[in-house]
């Protein structure tokens, strides 16, 4: 998905201090902004937390 750049390696923290978080944050209002709601609908049903460990055994098992 990402790679690692050439020169640069992949270190697995363990037990970081912060879990890191992404958010995004929506006016309430009618209508939508179809770029916010297109976004939401896109990333809704994604397993992230899995794709990123997956990602991070890899490279760390090379």
């Amino acid at each position: 998905m990402f790679g690692v750049p050439d020169g640069m390696r992949v270190v697995a923290m363990e037990h970081p201090a912060r879990a890191p978080r992404v958010r995004l944050v929506m006016a309430d209002r009618t209508p939508e902004l179809v770029l916010a709601r297109a976004l939401l609908e896109a990333t809704r049903d994604l397993d992230l937390r899995d794709t990123f460990d997956r990602m991070l055994h890899d490279h760390l098992s090379r």
